[in-house]
């Protein structure tokens, strides 16, 4: 059973709308991103892809709108919920500063980005308080977190994984490939209409594949978030764990001689993106 901590940890939401009230449509815009958000903080804590936690409403007011909520795990969950809500205001303040924890995945920098940009048109500001952490999303909050985020691509981009689904009902048609290695998240490829046989003929086999496209990558990761512009079908690779691992190297970004640190720097400078001395 879930229940209320005596000490309570409160991220306090506040919408400041152009108009005298938030609109209900908005708050509804910003509650499902932040619970999406906060679900990926929960996993990629816990490595596991179910979440536990939830977020109970303990203070609201009118106007300008501010919601208190408080993290609930069931007892003896093995994760602090303040710990979750801890790590997310200090993500939010981390990358706005181009600093990235070594723990942070694509797929949550990607949540992030999502929850950053959640009524941006209507320019809305929305501010998160937590313990001694203030984050104020407004127009030139989220210019600079986008900028922190901002993708680069890189041409003739080789993958092998696991073709598990795929997406054919709209264009573009895509399929998920997840990497047989450890830290892997998803990759999102997106294919020719031309390709839909081969490619689902792959996903009955459950293939083990090689893709070959243009990468998109985040500052932080080894790997692509997606994949597009693939000119050739996806290959199947006889499962062999040293041939899989010789793929491996096809991916590598490096230049001899750098570091990844000094490599992703030397983007970021040329990016106009160096960090503030």
């Amino acid at each position: 059973m879930s229940r209320l901590k005596e000490t309570q940890d409160i991220l306090r939401v506040h919408l400041h709308a152009p108009d005298v009230y938030a609109k209900l449509a908005d708050l509804k815009k910003v509650t499902q991103q932040l619970q999406q958000t906060l679900a990926a903080v929960e996993r990629c804590l816990t490595q596991e892809s179910e979440t536990a936690i939830g977020y109970a409403i303990v203070e609201a007011e009118i106007g300008s709108l501010t919601l208190g909520l408080q993290p609930v795990a069931p007892k003896d969950y093995r994760l602090d919920p303040g710990e979750v809500v801890a790590t997310f205001a200090t993500d939010l303040v981390d990358i706005r500063r181009q600093s990235y924890r070594p723990g942070l995945t694509t797929g949550l920098a990607r949540n992030y980005l999502s929850l950053v940009r959640t009524l941006a048109s209507s320019g809305t500001t929305v501010e998160y308080d937590f313990r001694d952490r203030h984050i104020a999303v407004d127009k030139t909050f989220r210019q600079g977190f986008e900028s922190a985020l901002r993708e680069r691509v890189a041409e003739d981009v080789t993958l092998t994984g696991l073709l598990q689904a795929v997406n054919a009902h709209r264009l573009p048609f895509r399929f998920i490939l997840y990497p047989k290695l450890p830290g892997a998240e998803s990759i999102e490829c997106h294919f020719r209409t031309e390709m839909l046989p081969t490619v689902a003929e792959l996903l009955k086999r459950g293939a083990v594949i090689r893709v070959n496209g243009r990468g998109h990558f985040l500052p932080i990761g080894s790997y692509p978030y997606r994949l597009d512009n693939i000119s050739e079908d996806p290959v199947p690779l006889p499962f062999d764990p040293g041939v899989l691992r010789s793929y491996v190297r096809r991916l590598s970004l490096i230049p001899a001689g750098l570091t990844a640190h000094e490599y992703l720097r030397r983007n970021r400078e040329a990016a106009g993106l160096a960090d503030e001395a």
